[in-house]
């Protein structure tokens, strides 16, 4: 079981939950928030906790809730301990594919997200299709930017490269924000894009588990030494 689902802590850092709180305090986004993929709510709960109850805006978190048992009720009751109503967020559990396309049949906008589900390379690029629905003046952040996790890094620089409609606000830790600052007259992430990810999918996969391999292996030889 993830360490969150029974700590309920998040698995962002306090440096980047400071930089993540101070883009929603500071530029005033004010409709729809999306988090895609919640942990056991310890983002969401803080970022619900960055307004006042009368004034907070509507939260939507998109997730399969099959990251650890019972993993939506953790994250109700998470929230509920630190005096938040979960009846205040539409949760949505099933695949952010199936989300995005209710939503979009729906027109909904959002003026803010944060992607943190899928860190695969294919995973991260699905996920930018949701800023089709994101505001002009929206920011979206994505977390694990960082090249200890390619499948973000290579999806979000391909996704800056290709998009002068979008600026870069700056890094907290590994939380990369973007704000939109125009409308985009074709979907923001193509056909290339998915075909990109998909390229560079399975060579990532491997490089992963040859790491965590070699990882594993230099634990075992340490404790043996240890021992």
């Amino acid at each position: 079981m993830r360490r969150c689902a029974t700590t309920l802590e998040a698995e962002m850092t306090a440096e980047e939950h400071e930089f993540l709180l101070g883009l929603l305090r500071t530029h005033g986004v004010r409709g729809k928030h999306l988090e895609i993929g919640t942990a056991a709510g310890g983002t969401l709960r803080q970022m619900m906790r960055a307004f006042e109850d009368h004034d907070r805006p509507p939260f939507v978190v998109i997730d399969t809730m099959t990251y650890f048992p019972n993993q939506l009720e953790v994250v109700k009751q998470n929230l509920r301990d630190h005096g938040l109503d979960p009846a205040q967020v539409d949760f949505r559990a099933m695949p952010s594919a199936q989300a995005l396309q209710q939503a979009a049949e729906r027109n909904e906008r959002f003026d803010f997200m944060l992607i943190d589900g899928s860190h695969k390379v294919t995973g991260v690029m699905a996920d930018l299709r949701w800023t089709r629905l994101l505001n002009v003046g929206g920011i979206v952040c994505l977390h694990d930017y960082t090249i200890a996790h390619k499948g973000v890094k290579y999806a979000a620089d391909r996704f800056i490269a290709k998009h002068a409609n979008y600026e870069r606000l700056g890094c907290g830790g590994s939380v990369l924000a973007l704000r939109k600052i125009a409308a985009n007259p074709q979907p923001e992430v193509s056909v290339a894009d998915r075909l990109f990810a998909t390229f560079y999918y399975v060579p990532l996969q491997i490089e992963r588990k040859v790491t965590n391999r070699g990882k594993r292996t230099w634990l075992g030889r340490r404790k043996t030494m240890s021992g």
